[in-house]
């Protein structure tokens, strides 16, 4: 967790869990005066209504918003900002680097630009071969 992190979770106890007992959920749901767990569907409708407001305000966001996104958001974040892929599933908790590189580990456009240039041509001054006949070109792939 990094401080940053440890700073909001500080804050967000402090307001919420005062005078709570240490057997207290984190984040919980009251009904009907029983504090309980806080459900999944009960979250998902709160990451619903907090993307409405967002998409109200004009900024982009996908149509279907899940928990999930999160956790896949922040981790492809992680990998194509350079962070190893074995670092990133060791913050995702996966037993296996395979996992992560499957549904994780998706290249940027910037990452795969990268690529291409960092290896060298292997003719540096080639011309291309289309020069002064470009409609021979467009007629030989078909595109005339």
């Amino acid at each position: 967790m990094t401080a940053k992190a440890a700073g909001h979770l500080k804050e967000y106890m402090r307001v919420y869990h005062s005078n709570s007992s240490k057997e207290a959920y984190l984040f919980s749901t009251t009904i009907k005066g029983v504090a309980d767990r806080m459900s999944v569907g009960n979250v998902q409708r709160i990451i619903k209504k907090y993307a409405a407001l967002v998409s109200e305000a004009g900024i982009s966001i996908p149509d279907s918003v899940h928990c999930h996104m999160f956790r896949r958001t922040r981790a492809t974040n992680l990998y194509q900002d350079g962070i190893a892929i074995e670092l990133v599933s060791t913050v995702l908790g996966h037993a296996r680097t395979d996992t992560t590189k499957n549904y994780y580990a998706k290249q940027s456009v910037e990452q795969l630009r990268g690529a291409m240039e960092s290896v060298p041509t292997p003719i540096p001054d080639e011309a291309a071969m289309w020069e002064g006949s470009e409609d021979e070109m467009a007629r030989i792939c078909g595109l005339r």
